[in-house]
């Protein structure tokens, strides 16, 4: 027993007086399964130990409409002193109230001690007999100890009269004991001993658990037992978490037997109560149920009493669970009670969180209020990091009479929700969207911008190519046509999704970019269209060419190209001069292809406005494809500090568990280039070898990786896996048409392998023909990273005037970062070349 010493004492006490021949009463009262009875059984055992005869009694439901039933209970045990001729005892000959009293205190010939236990069950006239007791206690040695239920002072009719008649017994015979509930301490030793083993220091949950619980120990014991039948499948660091569940069910267990003993009035009002969860007066509730105003305050008493009920104003049930006290209602009328219950509450101004949660379980309404209910609080609720409360919600606002545009809008908003807790269902609602009759453009554009955000088809944050479909761009923004660009229908499009090969050409024919398909060329749907083709032009698409899509199409592609840097960055500007309020997607990829032309300040200003706009829309996607973009352009900028902030606040706005394949790896390849430039080798180490999902090594942003870790092997002194994993990067490059070293200049990092591993020819190639395709390109940042490595490659003076015409090209802060890097990457190189196990080479 827990935090029941005095209690103990007590009994131990009025047994000791007792044994002395002092009579005496004691009443335990507290809420069911505080332990009235088990300190009861403790009472007994005193007694006995101590020689003092024991009767005992135990009350129930069936028993309390038959009359003397409770007290025939009482006869004494065969084993003890004069039990054998009293065995069949009481039984009065007259079968009065008076009759059985007389019975009971004639038989007391040595020290008694009548132990009764749930005395609110017994029948009236047991209850007559055992006050009668009460009044003749001074003439025989007897005690008495019954335990009831009770609350804050208020007892059951049927023994009320009984309870303040032991209370009031003169000379301190009579002790009224309330159990209170346990506090947090004794909550945490009664749980560590009954459960599993305590969760340890970490475990704060405590407090939460005594207070879920109201330091009830059944409700403990019977939560703990739940945990005990498969401790396994509970780590420590959940315990808390699993306790809260097994205490909600154990409270809804409690509620669902002890409803079964109540009266039907009573009964009918916890059913009320349960169902309208406070929402609404009690009196409303009443009269919801079918109880006459006269009956409410007695029913109100009887439901406290049991502790069924707070003390709130109006009253809620302890359980949260209204379906526990539902049970035998049929499903008309729990229909009934539901919907009338949510009707009531919102023309009374119910809170619209609770609202919605009684909404939850109400049949589809067709009232215009519910869905917008439904969706303010979703949107709440995702503001709060509540997703999957929050998709419930939207998914009972998809359950009503909507027209088609509320319609796609809650799709939308489910779809951004699913998009951060179950990414399947929100490419099934961005399906559902895109081949919707009638959806209007705006939702369209936000659901291909969802789309692309989760996805990232190209292999980069805010990239394009290859995401709409030849000639039907404008229609895949829902500018006209069909949202062919996603496979939606049976057209084989970029993302695959409900046709066949995608852009990554994973588990089907190589789509737009999918390595294995034909280099330089679009595949959509089996037809190819070559770049350079008359009727498109190079980088422009068939349709919607002045679309902010198209033109940030056109300027990717340009720049993975390495066309013209200068009509790059005027497509850039022309897509980023569009309305705010369009499509973010393309805006995204403007603001990296001014990174790959050196326009740093321009793309971070504009890519800050981006992402405001993205927050001002809820959509935590856009904002963490963002967030990462930044990353990157930070990092690209010489500002190490900024990306790894940046990096991080991305992983807490979108839990990397719920990302796409393909921006995980684009995620594990920014996270190594950064831990590199942070010297951070071992880390960088741990990251890629962590295990990505099958299937991603046929993506694009997989050639991300594969330098990311060329970079690594490189500054760990081992440039064998560099070269290896920088000559695939190239080769992965080469297939999709990106040859900009703007992009990745794996040529360099490759060439610098190749000078370590001895092999001088094909690095000087590799280094050439990096510097001619930088010079193309013409931003400094492309010639830096070639010239420096070169340069700081090359064996003594010849390495000096490229080195200092590299640094020369950037500026402070880039200078500082690129040199740092490739002081690194090509510190192997000192003292000789070496080996592709890091030895230095026979012959060099």
């Amino acid at each position: 027993m827990y935090g029941r010493d005095t209690e103990q004492a007590a009994l131990l006490h009025l047994v000791a007086r007792l044994t002395a021949g002092t009579a005496g009463a004691a009443v335990i009262h507290g809420a069911p399964g505080i332990g009235r009875s088990l300190l009861l059984r403790r009472g007994v055992a005193y007694a006995r130990a101590s020689g003092v005869e024991v009767l005992t009694a135990q009350g129930s439901a069936p028993q309390a409409r038959s009359p003397y039933a409770f007290v025939r209970q009482l006869r004494p045990s065969l084993s003890s002193p004069g039990g054998s001729a009293r065995a069949a005892g009481p039984s009065p000959g007259d079968g009065s109230v008076q009759g059985w009293a007389r019975d009971l205190l004639s038989g007391t010939g040595r020290p008694t001690l009548l132990a009764l236990d749930d005395v609110q069950w017994a029948d009236p006239e047991s209850v007559q007999v055992i006050r009668t007791l009460l009044r003749r206690l001074s003439s025989a040695p007897l005690a008495v100890v019954l335990t009831v239920t009770g609350a804050r002072g208020e007892f059951p009719d049927s023994c009320s009269a009984l309870v303040d008649q032991a209370a009031a017994l003169q000379d301190g015979r009579g002790l009224v004991l309330e159990l209170r509930p346990l506090d947090t301490s004794e909550v945490r030793a009664l749980c560590t001993t009954a459960g599993p083993a305590a969760a340890g220091p970490t475990d704060d949950g405590w407090a939460e658990t005594a207070e879920l619980s109201h330091g009830n120990p059944w409700i403990l014991r019977r939560a703990m037992d739940e945990l005990r039948r498969e401790p396994g499948e509970v780590p420590a660091t959940g315990l808390p978490a699993a306790r809260g569940r097994a205490i909600t069910a154990a409270l809804a267990d409690r509620a669902a037997e002890s409803s079964l003993r109540l009266a039907p009035e009573p009964l009918a009002l916890l059913r009320g109560l349960a169902v309208c969860q406070g929402l609404i007066a009690v009196d409303q509730v009443a009269t919801l149920v079918g109880l006459p105003e006269t009956d409410l305050p007695r029913s109100l008493r009887e439901l406290r009493v049991h502790h069924l009920i707070d003390n709130g104003d109006p009253p809620r049930p302890w359980t949260t669970r209204a379906a526990s006290v539902l049970v035998g209602v049929d499903s008309t009328e729990r229909k009934r009670l539901y919907v009338t219950a949510a009707r009531w509450a919102h023309r009374c101004g119910a809170d619209e969180t609770e609202l919605a949660a009684l909404l939850l379980a109400t049949v589809p309404m067709g009232d215009p209020w519910v869905p917008w209910v439904l969706r303010r609080t979703a949107r709440a609720l995702r503001t709060g990091g509540r997703y999957a409360e929050a998709a419930e919600l939207l998914e009972r606002a998809l359950r009503e009479p909507l027209d088609t545009t509320e319609r796609a809008a809650v799709l939308l908003e489910a779809a951004e929700v699913y998009a951060l807790t179950a990414p399947e269902a929100a490419d099934r609602r961005i399906a559902e969207i895109l081949e919707g009759p009638g959806t209007c453009p705006a939702v369209r554009t936000a659901a291909v911008d969802l789309m692309l955000a989760r996805s990232e088809p190209q292999g980069g944050p805010g990239t394009m190519a290859g995401s709409y479909g030849p000639g039907d761009t404008a229609g895949a923004y829902g500018l006209g046509g069909t949202a062919g660009a996603y496979g939606l229908g049976g057209t084989a499009g970029a993302h695959g999704i409900g046709g066949t090969a995608g852009a990554h050409g994973i588990g089907g024919t190589a789509g737009a970019h999918g390595i294995g398909g034909t280099a330089g060329g679009y595949e959509v749907g089996g037809t190819r269209s070559p770049r350079g083709a008359r009727d498109t032009g190079p980088g422009r698409l068939r349709s919607g060419g002045d679309h902010p899509a198209a033109l940030a199409d056109a300027a990717w592609l340009r720049a993975v190209r390495g066309d013209d840097a200068d009509a790059v960055t005027d497509l850039a500007r022309r897509v980023l001069d569009a309305p705010l309020e369009g499509a973010l997607h393309p805006r995204l990829t403007a603001c990296r292809v001014l990174a790959f032309a050196d326009a740093h300040t321009e793309a971070l200003r504009a890519l800050d406005t981006t992402l405001a706009e993205a927050a001002g829309r809820g959509s935590p996607s856009q904002v963490g494809l963002g967030l990462m973009l930044r990353a990157n352009l930070s990092l690209r900028a010489g500002d190490p500090d900024t990306a790894a902030h940046d990096l991080a606040a991305c992983e807490s706005v979108v839990p990397p568990a719920v990302w796409h394949p393909t921006r995980l790896t684009l995620l594990r390849a920014m996270q190594i280039r950064l831990l590199v430039a942070q010297e951070r080798y071992d880390e960088a180490g741990q990251v890629a070898g962590e295990a990505l999902p099958p299937g991603v090594e046929l993506s694009a942003p997989w050639t991300y990786l594969l330098y990311a870790r060329a970079q690594l092997s490189l500054c760990q002194g081992r440039p064998g896996p560099a070269l290896g994993d920088a000559e695939e990067c190239g080769r992965r490059l080469a297939a999709m048409g990106w040859v900009n070293p703007a992009l990745l200049p794996w040529r360099s990092l490759a060439a610098v392998a190749h000078r370590a591993c001895g092999e001088g020819p094909r690095s000087a190639d590799l280094f050439a023909e990096e510097l001619r395709l930088a010079e193309r390109w013409g931003t400094d940042s492309a010639l830096g990273w070639a010239e420096l490595r070169r340069g700081l490659s090359l064996p003594g003076p010849h390495s000096t005037r490229p080195a200092e015409r590299a640094l020369r090209r950037l500026g402070p802060r880039a200078r500082r970062f690129i040199r740092a890097v490739v002081a690194r990457e090509t510190a192997g190189l000192s003292g000789g070349s070496r080996t592709g196990n890091g030895h230095p080479p026979a012959t060099a």
